[in-house]
């Protein structure tokens, strides 16, 4: 099947990895599981995880230590972090600070990104897959966050191989 690089949702996306990439496999773990939302239509990674997980089938796990799961031993990852980050009180009672986490600083979250990639190079399999869904906006400003992961993910030994786009 052929595929263009924006979607429409986040299951297009995942279904159009896995066919692309992992050749119609299924991922091997969500480590931001949170409460499963990508996968209402479409079958879970065979592991799931969260910092703070929201039902028992949940493994608590910190992303960026994944202390229940050996070395060398997943060939996907899927990693949809929190991307919010301010210091002060939202100015709309933003609704999204209050079902994610946030972070107080754009240098605290980059620091967990690089935490946890630093954490999935440990626990894949030599040539496994990181889909790792960001986005650059947060608090009505834009911030090249996306760049900051490809430039810190290939100098530490990934290799960038696609870009999806959810429209």
């Amino acid at each position: 099947m052929r595929y263009l690089s924006v979607f429409d949702s986040d299951k297009d996306v995942l279904v159009a990895l896995s066919d692309i990439f992992l050749k119609g496999e299924w991922y091997d773990l969500d480590c931001t599981y949170s409460k499963g939302i990508f996968y209402q239509d479409i079958q879970k990674p065979k592991l799931i995880s969260d910092l703070i997980p929201t039902n028992k089938e949940v493994v608590q796990a910190d992303s960026t230590e994944l202390n229940f799961i050996e070395d060398n031993s997943v060939s996907s990852i899927v990693f949809d972090p929190p991307f919010l980050f301010r210091d002060r009180q939202a100015v709309n009672n933003d609704k999204m600070c209050q079902r994610f986490s946030y972070f107080k600083t754009f240098n605290e979250l980059m620091d967990m990104y690089k935490k946890s990639l630093d954490c999935f190079q440990r626990k894949l399999i030599k040539g496994g897959y990181v889909f790792f869904k960001c986005q650059d906006m947060t608090d009505g400003k834009f911030y090249c966050t996306h760049n900051e992961i490809i430039n810190y993910a290939t100098a530490n030994g990934f290799t960038l191989k696609d870009i999806a786009i959810k429209a």
